[in-house]
């Protein structure tokens, strides 16, 4: 379960790296935000390489005690250097101070001299100085670059206008400190290094914890520009979804206010698509009402009508359409309402959600009749 929950989080890691990527791709002007998506994948990738079943997996088909270790490791001092220039360090001393750490890793790595036995890796006896040596530059190096980006991170939070932009950093900002603590238990490596020689190759529970937990920080926190759009496609798709019962009465009654069948399969659920198709919906129904207005009672046609209203008038008026056209007490009927709070351009939101509305109690309303009648049967 550990496993599948890390490499999850990896994966989910490297998606959010992805996504970052493609909104900033061929951009100027914006490497912050390039920094971040580059420090999401390489985070995502160790952590899906130091996951326990896929460290293991690397190791039977490489032969090479430790290297899932090593590349993982390799990998998170990259992701955090890459943080590191958001503190608004040199790129230039920022790149020669990486290329020195990563190269000390690996002569450090290489000189320990390494063996691997039951998920363990262990060194002799006299080379415990040099496995303490490396975990403690796994230690400190992440730890100064995130302290670091902590308390930038908090300043601009601070600073920024209420919104999805300051929870974001606010969030930003938490998963780097857990980020920092996540380091920090890096410690104990330290310790079981001098002591012992060994270690668990790749995470141990505590660890991969705490970086399940930045990584859901850091996830929330660099997809609150996201947000927004998410609720609005959940909330087309709900709405669409209401205006079926309407939408499948006045298309029964009238075929012809059909513009054109929709998408078929999973494209139609795209944001484009679906937006698509609910305002196509939202037309075809208004023409549908159109149609079936000379049949209507003119009092349920004044501007703001309630939707309960709305909604038995049209099923009293689509019982009688196949009867002559009655113009009641010879006036002319109204324009089409408007829905609540004024808005009656067809196509806006708040014609979708009060056409939603009338279709649930339409619904509801055809539901009770159908209890109704079963019960007098």
């Amino acid at each position: 379960m550990r496993d599948v929950l890390q490499s999850l989080g990896g994966l989910a890691l490297c998606g959010l790296g992805l996504y970052r990527w493609s909104m900033v791709r061929g951009a100027q002007g914006v490497p912050a935000q390039r920094y971040v998506h580059r420090s999401v994948l390489c985070l995502g990738t160790a952590l899906v390489l130091l996951a326990p079943a896929t460290a293991r997996a690397v190791e039977h088909t490489v032969a090479l005690p430790g290297l899932p270790m090593l590349t993982g490791d390799l990998l998170r001092m990259l992701a955090v250097s890459c943080l590191g220039l958001l503190a608004a360090r040199s790129v230039r001393r920022q790149a020669a101070t990486t290329a020195l750490t990563l190269t000390g890793l690996v002569v450090l790595f290489s000189a320990a001299g390494l063996q691997h036995a039951s998920g363990e890796v262990f060194v002799d006896a006299d080379r415990r100085l040099l496995l303490a040596a490396y975990d403690t530059v796994l230690t400190l190096f992440p730890a100064w670059h995130l302290v670091a980006l902590v308390r930038v991170t908090l300043r601009r939070a601070r600073r920024a206008v209420p919104g999805a932009q300051r929870t974001g950093l606010y969030l930003f900002c938490g998963g780097v400190a857990m980020g920092v603590v996540w380091t920090a238990w890096g410690l104990d490596d330290v310790r079981l290094a001098l002591l012992t020689g060994r270690q668990t190759d790749g995470d141990d529970p505590l660890s991969t914890a705490l970086g399940l937990l930045c990584a859901a920080l850091v996830i929330a926190g660099g997809s609150t520009s996201a947000w927004a759009p998410l609720r609005h496609w959940w909330w087309s798709h709900r709405t669409y979804r209401a205006l079926t019962p309407l939408w499948s009465a006045l298309h029964h009654a009238f075929p012809e206010i059909a513009l054109m069948p929709p998408r078929p399969g999973i494209r139609r659920l795209t944001p484009r698509a679906l937006r698509f198709a609910l305002y196509r919906r939202v037309i075809e129904i208004h023409d549908g009402l159109l149609l079936l207005r000379p049949r209507m009672e003119p009092r349920s046609l004044v501007e703001q009508a309630p939707a309960e209203a709305r909604a038995a008038a049209i099923r009293a008026a689509l019982e009688t359409s196949d009867a002559p056209v009655v113009v009641h007490g010879g006036e002319r009927h109204p324009p089409a309402p408007a829905p609540p709070g004024g808005a009656a351009e067809v196509g806006t939101d708040a014609e979708a959600s009060h056409l939603a509305a009338v279709s649930r109690s339409f619904a509801e309303q055809a539901a009770a009749t159908v209890r109704r009648s079963g019960a007098a049967v």
